[in-house]
């Protein structure tokens, strides 16, 4: 049996990183050719089946990975193994039994959740995806107790297998189902006009057609991460020795530690539904909002997308293709960047946990301030680049729908700043439930989310501002939420956190990169015309903001000494005066 795999916050989460990294490369090789295949409307039926998808998973998971990840960092802090490898054993249990009655509701519930969302022909492409509720649960009892033990290596290994699954079987059966969608109708069958009786036009039928199969792409790809979790627990183990287990006090009943699971679980998984039910305010309110702005005043919204939108689309139509365009374009590029920095929310949480179990409160401090930092320096250049270079950077990406693309610029340049704002987010939550503070992140995100709505409602249904409005109430809600968790936090720890330490030379260097950036492209574009230049205004920003933030000492010391090979980086770093 392999040695006990262990990293210290910052490791763990580079490792968690570059999985990261790979997983949403091999995401955007998913993700942008299936834009230009199925077009906003299939992407609009795929989004709405994931925005039914994440409620409901995280109400299956019930907040358990967050749970076991906790409990099992303190039960290997206080050397008390054999309750850990207890635990695994408990949550697999639980997963089994909310995973199958996630799977039920949505699969039988999916003409439910379509009609109210007001898109009938989207439940195909639901029910499509509910098997993925099931394997999910599975995957994550694996992944919160590894995870717990500060071996990111499994969840990462399983993430990118997930994420090849879901490029070569989504591609695939998409096309597949696309091609039989156009075949069946060149035959005049009806089964398509029985399975979408909305749709206004056969196009429309074959890329709604093609969003089913995309989604099964995706159901397959959990399964099979759920196959590699198995296979990799029980052929290569978790690394705990006899001799540690034996050494180990008995392990605590199964009721005290399903009581202790279910206290940490249910205020976890209750703020988890919290944040995707902002996903779906989003998704109700712009979908309703969109449709009344269309039939109180058409012309003012069509006017602002003259030649953008489709002739002879329905009401409907026209609001799924407009929340397919945001959705499916700018969001998802939007994301990238928080999906970076939930892995250091996932890596922080058992380094806490395990040093607020033995009341290491300098510890505690140094991993808050450091995952603040790290995380700043991650979001601040990115939202503030997002800002500089929307439509390069979305007509790079999504070139062949041009027409979508420019919809979904001014949307991207709108959301650059919540890109700061959601990133803090996970991290800080993260160090909130580590302290035991499980029960704050749902109360903010209630609250945030309740602000969210009221923006939705008030400004996407005015016809001259529509889908643009989106953007705003997501900055709002977050903005709202990073500043009330940041309060609470140091209520809960007393630590007394340096804000221009943590987030003053990121911001600096951050303005530095977005200028650059702008300026270059505006440059570049003057000498040659091509998709090359966003690219080489891309990477000159990114050395401006690196050579701005070595500069000033926006790297310190302590990070650096958390990552492989540290203490080798540091010395060279050191060596020029780099270092803070």
């Amino acid at each position: 049996m392999r040695g006990r795999r262990r990293q210290s916050f910052l490791h763990g989460a580079v490792i968690l990183g570059v999985a990261t990294v790979v997983v949403k490369l091999i995401g955007a090789m998913f993700k942008i050719p299936l834009t230009n295949l199925i077009g906003g409307v299939g992407m609009g039926d795929f989004t709405i089946a994931y925005d039914i998808f994440r409620p409901l998973n995280s109400l299956a998971i019930a907040g358990l990975p967050v749970a076991v990840s906790k409990l099992v960092s303190e039960q290997a802090a206080t050397g008390r193994l054999r309750d850990a490898r207890k635990i695994l054993h408990l949550s697999t249990l639980l997963f089994l039994v909310t995973g199958a009655a996630g799977f039920v509701v949505m699969f039988f519930g999916a003409r439910l959740f379509a009609g109210f969302l007001k898109s009938p022909d989207s439940y195909l492409t639901i029910a499509a995806l509910s098997p993925a509720v099931f394997f999910c649960c599975m995957m994550s009892a694996y992944r919160g107790y590894y995870q717990g033990l500060k071996n990111m290596y499994p969840t990462a290994l399983s993430q990118m297998v997930e994420a090849a699954v879901k490029l070569l079987c989504g591609i695939a059966l998409s096309v597949l189902f696309m091609a039989f969608a156009r075949g069946s109708l060149a035959s005049g069958e009806s089964v398509l006009h029985t399975l979408y009786p909305g749709a206004s036009q056969d196009e429309v039928m074959v890329y709604q057609f093609g969003a089913v199969g995309a989604v099964l792409g995706v159901a397959l790809s959990t399964l099979a991460g759920t196959v590699f979790l198995f296979l990799r627990h029980h052929l290569g183990g978790d690394g705990l020795t006899r001799e540690e287990l034996a050494a180990c006090p008995p392990p605590a009943s199964s009721r005290v530690l399903l009581k202790r699971m279910v206290l940490i679980a249910v205020p976890v998984c209750l703020g988890s539904v919290a944040t995707h039910l902002t996903t779906l305010i989003d998704l109700m309110s712009i979908m309703n909002r969109l449709d009344h702005a269309m039939t109180g005043n058409a012309q003012a919204l069509l006017s602002m997308y003259q030649g953008l939108i489709p002739q002879g689309y329905s009401v409907t139509d026209v609001s799924k293709y407009l929340y397919g365009s945001y959705s499916g374009i700018a969001v998802n590029i939007f994301n990238l960047v928080p999906s970076l920095t939930t892995t250091l929310g996932v890596s922080i949480l058992p380094a806490v946990a395990g040093a607020f179990a033995t009341r290491n409160l300098p510890e505690v401090k140094r991993n808050v301030e450091s995952v603040l930092r790290v995380t700043a320096m991650v979001a601040i250049p990115a939202g503030l680049g997002f800002m500089a270079l929307s439509e390069p950077i979305t007509m790079l990406l999504y070139g062949s729908k041009p027409m979508e693309a420019m919809i979904a610029a001014p949307l991207l340049r709108s959301l650059g700043l919540s890109v700061i704002f959601v990133s803090l987010t996970t991290p800080i939550n993260a160090v909130l439930q580590a302290v035991g503070r499980v029960s704050v992140p749902v109360k903010l995100m209630v609250l945030g989310g309740a602000l969210k709505l009221a923006v939705n409602f008030v400004l996407v249904g005015i016809p001259g501002v529509n889908i643009q409005g989106a953007p705003v109430g997501t900055a709002a809600c977050y903005l709202l939420i990073v500043l009330l968790s940041l309060w609470v936090l140091r209520r809960a720890t007393s630590v007394q956190i340096s804000y221009l330490r943590v987030f003053g030379k990121p911001l600096l260097a951050g303005i530095a990169c977005a200028f650059a950036a702008n300026a270059s492209y505006g440059l570049l574009l003057r000498a040659f015309e091509s998709r090359l230049v966003t690219l080489l205004a891309i990477g000159i920003g990114m050395l401006f903001y690196a050579a701005v933030l070595l500069l000033c000492k926006g790297i310190y010391r302590e990070d650096v000494l958390m990552l492989p090979g540290g203490e080798k980086i540091a010395k060279i770093l050191e060596k020029h005066g780099l270092i803070g």
